[in-house]
């Protein structure tokens, strides 16, 4: 009967040693300082660049008017304005010609590149070269109105508005240089006015 006994005690201290659960180890306690930290891509806006404003007219899928850079060429305004079309002659635009605000981009159709390229370019020439002669004297940067300004040769109807609104806003100009911070003056047009201008 003991020995019955000791076999049935044996029985039941195995059965409870394979189905009782191990106790499982306490997990260590990781400090958040020691946890590898998430990285977060901070978003800082560009600064917002000057813009110019041209006409794109011709043989292009959508004349009109456009925004674009300052510093933009011919063949972006030509790209914004959907691209040439099937009749368009697209070696009568110059594409690399630097822009400025208020300029017009006119790409020819076949047959006619000479005719409006050489009537283009003539009138350009007359304008620039009536402007030189017509335009004698000095203007006061810190004095002129936007008109007055405006008729100096690199500034333009546009930037001299800026350049009147900037002056009233934080006070006279201290040195020529100083125009360069108004949206749309550049170092060339700068350096065609400087000669106009003084202080």
């Amino acid at each position: 009967m003991t020995r019955y006994l000791l076999v049935l005690g044996g029985v039941v201290l195995a059965a409870l040693a394979l189905f009782h659960p191990v106790p499982r180890a306490p997990q260590a306690f990781t400090p958040s300082s020691a946890r590898p930290r998430q990285r977060f891509r901070i978003h800082v806006p560009q600064e917002r660049r000057a813009q110019i404003v041209v006409y794109v007219a011709g043989s292009v899928r959508r004349p009109g008017l456009y925004s674009l850079n300052e510093d933009a060429r011919a063949d972006e305004a030509v790209m914004r304005a959907g691209g040439f079309t099937r009749d368009a002659d697209e070696a009568g635009v110059d594409l690399a010609e630097h822009l400025e605000d208020g300029d017009e981009v006119e790409v020819p159709a076949i047959g006619t590149t000479r005719r409006k390229r050489t009537t283009h370019t003539a009138s350009r020439r007359r304008r620039s070269s009536h402007r030189r002669r017509s335009f004698t004297g000095v203007v006061d940067v810190n004095a002129a109105d936007a008109q007055t300004l405006g008729a100096v040769p690199g500034i333009g109807a546009t930037i001299a508005q800026r350049i009147v609104d900037v002056r009233e806003q934080e006070g006279p100009y201290d040195s020529l240089d100083e125009l360069l911070d108004v949206a749309g003056m550049t170092d060339a047009k700068l350096e065609r006015a400087r000669q106009y201008l003084r202080l």
